[in-house]
């Protein structure tokens, strides 16, 4: 677990020094708190999930890269996550793949997937993901899942975004199928590259028994742009957790 921390570390540390070592890249560094209230087949459960995480979008050739990363803790458990993206522009959006993984002492979870982003409107924007996972912690767990998100830019620095997500997994413990919706707002204050966002997650298995709400705000630094500019460049596509979590792990 040492190991992934001081990866994660690095991580962060990169993202962050990424301002001043390429005035071409874009992106954001930021910090949340979530408070995740569960109702399972044991009974009702709560606990507060702290997270800090960052992406960066650069050039690679004619393709365009990004990275992002995550160190979060749940109640104690560490978990470290990373995704790398590469992509091209089509038709104004981008279309290209993923592959990450997310990580702790128990669980190790690795990911691959293709996504893409579509302006609809001027200032609306789909966004959608679709991979694969597996997990030999997990039973030697088989996971496919899909998300998407419909984000609407009341302006170019106030965000309003709904996503919603399917992930159905093949296991020796068994299968199971989960739904998640959510929602969620960013607002980045006139001249300054800081942020805040609000967001809400639901999550519903009935093969687990299980249901879950996920309430979230956070702080966030911007470099390189707006937040309209820094998604629409590829500084804000889908990490592994956020496609296998379904809701439960950002």
């Amino acid at each position: 677990m040492k190991k992934n921390l001081f990866a994660a570390a690095a991580v962060v540390a990169f993202l962050g020094s990424a301002v001043a070592a390429n005035a071409q890249t874009i992106g954001h560094v930021g910090a949340n708190y979530s408070r995740v209230e569960a109702d399972t087949v044991l009974g009702d459960a709560e606990g507060d999930v702290w997270q800090a995480e960052g992406s960066v979008r650069f050039d690679a050739g004619s393709l365009g890269a990004a990275i992002d990363g995550s160190i979060t803790d749940y109640e104690g458990d560490t978990a470290f996550g990373a995704t790398g993206h590469l992509n091209t522009q089509v038709a104004g959006g981008l279309l290209g793949g993923f592959a990450g993984v997310e990580t702790n002492d128990d669980v190790t979870l690795w990911g691959v997937g293709v996504d893409g982003q579509f302006n609809l409107a001027p200032t609306t924007t789909l966004y959608g993901q679709a991979g694969y996972g597996n997990s030999d912690d997990l039973g030697d767990a088989d996971l496919w899942a899909v998300r998407g998100e419909l984000r609407q830019y009341v302006t170019d620095d106030f965000k309003l975004q709904a996503s919603a997500g399917f992930v159905t997994a093949d296991s020796r413990f068994g299968d199971f199928d989960g739904w998640n919706l959510g929602a969620e707002a960013e607002y980045k204050f006139t001249g300054s590259p800081v942020s805040v966002l609000v967001g809400y997650d639901r999550f519903d298995s009935n093969d687990l028994d299980l249901e879950s709400d996920t309430f979230r705000v956070g702080v966030r630094y911007t470099f390189g742009g707006s937040i309209r500019e820094r998604d629409q460049s590829g500084a804000a596509l889908g990490s592994v957790a956020k496609l296998f979590g379904a809701g439960l792990i950002r």
